[in-house]
């Protein structure tokens, strides 16, 4: 099965992404841990991540990518981004009604689908989560529109195995009141950072082979001025792992330009043009330079400053 959020980050300058990031393991019969779960679309301002059965998933999901690239409307973004997400539910529905020759209930989805992107219209990131619903027989979208019961940090959205839902949340809970108080709002300014990866990085360092989660974790951002990247990810950390896009390392020889390379460590992000071995050299002179420019806590401040 599989962990996976997405939610609303806010940088220290007040600007937002939408990040969408899973976990890489597939299961069945055996383990698979470098297969893709989060997708962006080639209109750029929304993405898709699933969680459950991939025999519904991975078809769903190429069918709605190549429809968005099909209807004109949708390829240029004059779809709106809500009216997009109603599309990408017609194109799940029809699908789910073209299945013939089943056994009694496996007619029925097993996946859930996380769904968002910037709507230009209300100048907002919006997230949906897509289930379906067997009462209408189809699949229906609700829209994460208030903090999840956690605090004031902003919208985000959980979907997985019902018991790592759980952990992760009680997890998130944890770490968000360390740093921003009981009642989550110290300051009333705060609001998510990197704290949902920081959790699915940690629930992957500690999973092994037996669990249903599992490899590395994989995002994918979208960005205020409607554009996307994936971010490539150095796991389990840069000294000693490779470089994750997808959920699969690239391979040596690879040359990529990725928009956003992270330290799942330090959570220190930069770019890259080039191989891993770039992309390592990269990072690392990012991380110092990062280093040298934060004051030592044990110095304290001068008096002159």
């Amino acid at each position: 099965m599989t962990i996976a959020a997405a939610w609303v980050r806010t940088l220290e300058s007040g600007a937002e992404e939408l990040v969408f990031c899973s976990d890489s393991r597939l299961s069945n019969g055996k383990r698979f841990d470098h297969c893709q779960k989060t997708f962006r679309f080639a209109r750029s301002d929304a993405a898709i991540c699933f969680a459950g059965g991939t025999d519904w998933a991975y078809p769903m999901i190429v069918a709605a990518i190549n429809a968005a690239d099909l209807h004109l409307p949708s390829q240029t973004r004059a779809l709106g981004l809500s009216k997009f997400k109603s599309h990408i539910v017609n194109i799940l529905n029809q699908m789910q009604r073209e299945v013939h020759n089943f056994v009694h209930g496996e007619n029925v989805p097993d996946v859930t689908f996380l769904f968002g992107g910037y709507d230009w219209w209300n100048k907002e990131f919006r997230i949906w989560r897509i289930e379906f619903d067997e009462t209408s027989n189809t699949f229906r979208s609700d829209e994460r529109v208030g903090s999840n019961k956690l605090g004031g940090l902003g919208k985000v959205e959980i979907a997985g195995d019902t018991e790592w839902i759980t952990t992760m949340r009680a997890n998130l809970k944890t770490l968000v009141q360390q740093r921003y108080g009981l009642d989550m709002r110290q300051p009333p300014s705060a609001k998510f950072n990197l704290e949902p990866f920081e959790v699915i990085r940690d629930l992957l360092q500690n999973a092994d082979s037996n669990e249903s989660i599992g490899g590395a974790p994989q995002a994918v951002k979208i960005y205020q001025f409607m554009n996307s990247a994936d971010v490539g990810i150095f796991w389990p950390n840069i000294d000693e792992g490779r470089l994750f896009m997808a959920g699969r390392p690239l391979l040596d020889y690879e040359c990529a330009t990725i928009k956003s390379v992270l330290d799942p460590i330090s959570l220190n992000s930069t770019w890259s043009n080039g191989s891993t071995a770039e992309a390592k050299e990269q990072a690392q002179k990012s991380n110092e330079a990062k280093r040298i420019r934060s004051p030592d806590p044990d110095q304290g401040v001068p008096e002159s400053a």
